[in-house]
């Protein structure tokens, strides 16, 4: 004995523009957010001293490169 189950043959689902209206909202959302995070980062590292930047291998003028180090290296590490 077979049973066959049926599901309607259409769904509805969100129009392609609001799709990517929400992709688009979600992107700018994480932008925003990474962009928080590495300001919050930038203001820690600033308010060190000088000796506990040298502890840390670092330099004031070398924490705007060191973020972008670090972002990309994050970004990067999503893909490898």
């Amino acid at each position: 004995m077979s049973t066959i189950l049926t599901a309607p043959a259409t769904t509805v689902g969100w129009p392609s523009w609001a799709r990517s209206l929400a992709a688009t909202l979600q992107r700018w959302w994480l932008a925003y957010t990474l962009w928080r995070i590495e300001q919050a980062a930038a203001d820690r590292l600033y308010a060190m001293s000088d000796r506990e930047l040298k502890d840390i291998g670092l330099i004031r003028s070398g924490i705007p490169g060191a973020l972008r180090e670090a972002a990309r290296d994050h970004a990067l590490s999503r893909y490898y």
